[in-house]
């Protein structure tokens, strides 16, 4: 056997081994890829659930003009409290009123550094729909020097009938720090979205840029998958105009806002194969390629002699 034919059958040797290796090493790649983007969908759900979980804890504490008065009977006593949360919380209280059951203004009261125009809070869709769902009822308001803000209106209720209507406007900014706190870790962008999608605040600050931007359009699908199937949380891969994205949405509690997380499947752990995978099959093909040498020296040895005879 000359030295051609030697190289030549070492290579057959190796090409015979190397083509099911690494059609198998591509199996496992992809395999282990899917299964660590099945993980961060699972891991971006949960945080996506547990951030819906805050802001709804956030909004029962701070943003419920009728808690504010819960327990309180007589309009002397509520008007009384709805001013001292309004001089004690003025980053959030920007206004809050207290009208009667037709809708008539009994007291209204501003913090100092309330820059909003002035709002006919009986005159507006939150009373209206308050008034004929007797449940709170609220609608962000989005100004494009200040931060969101959340015009609401809820009943006061006795013996079963609406005695007063608080209602107010109250700075989403609060919410919107506690939103970018949240989107710190993300590989991407972690959100809040009201009902028609647009951003109330957001990680990455665009909403701040562009006072209320849409979601980007992966998120508005998950959004109405998750409305169509009545799910508080989903999460899935999500492609538009051919590019492939990771989204997960979460429906805030008693409300119509979603908490959303969006991620580029290249930026996350879940688009790089592990370099454990790797080393497993270079270190593979390195032993084919190996073996396959030996393979060619013992044919020499037992079939044409010492190597380096021409048989």
């Amino acid at each position: 056997m000359n030295d051609n034919s030697r190289y030549k059958f070492a290579a057959a040797v190796a090409g015979l081994f190397l083509v099911p290796f690494l059609i198998l090493s591509w199996h496992f790649i992809s395999g282990e890829t899917e299964l660590r983007k099945k993980d961060t969908l699972r891991y971006m759900e949960l945080r996506t659930s547990a951030g819906a979980g805050i802001v709804s804890d956030v909004l029962n504490l701070n943003y419920s003009p009728s808690r504010y008065a819960a327990g309180r009977t007589g309009a002397a006593v509520i008007k009384a409290e709805l001013a001292r949360r309004v001089k004690e919380s003025p980053f959030i209280c920007s206004e809050l009123a207290l009208l009667s059951p037709s809708g008539a203004e009994l007291a209204r009261y501003s913090a100092e550094n309330a820059v909003k125009p002035r709002l006919d809070y009986g005159r507006s869709a939150v009373f209206a729909g308050a008034r004929r769902t007797l449940a709170p009822a609220g609608a962000v308001e989005y100004g494009e020097y200040t931060p969101p803000a959340l015009v609401i209106c809820e009943p006061l209720m006795q013996g079963g009938k609406p005695v007063y209507f608080a209602a107010g406007r109250l700075s989403l900014a609060y919410v919107g720090e506690v939103v970018r706190m949240m989107g710190r870790n993300s590989y991407g962008n972690f959100g809040l979205a009201d009902p028609g999608g647009q951003v109330i605040a957001d990680s990455m600050s665009k909403s701040i840029l562009k006072p209320g931007i849409k979601a980007p359009p992966e998120v508005l699908k998950m959004m109405s998958l998750a409305a169509e199937k009545e799910l508080p949380s989903f999460s899935a891969e999500a492609f538009y105009r051919g590019r492939a994205s990771l989204v997960s949405v979460s429906n805030v509690a008693g409300s119509g806002w979603w908490a959303y997380e969006i991620v580029d499947p290249s930026e996350a752990p879940a688009g790089r194969a592990p370099a454990g995978a790797w080393r497993v099959v270079l270190s593979g093909v390195g032993l084919v390629l190996s073996f396959s040498v030996i393979t060619c020296v013992l044919a020499l040895r037992m079939f044409g002699g010492r190597p380096g005879s021409e048989a």
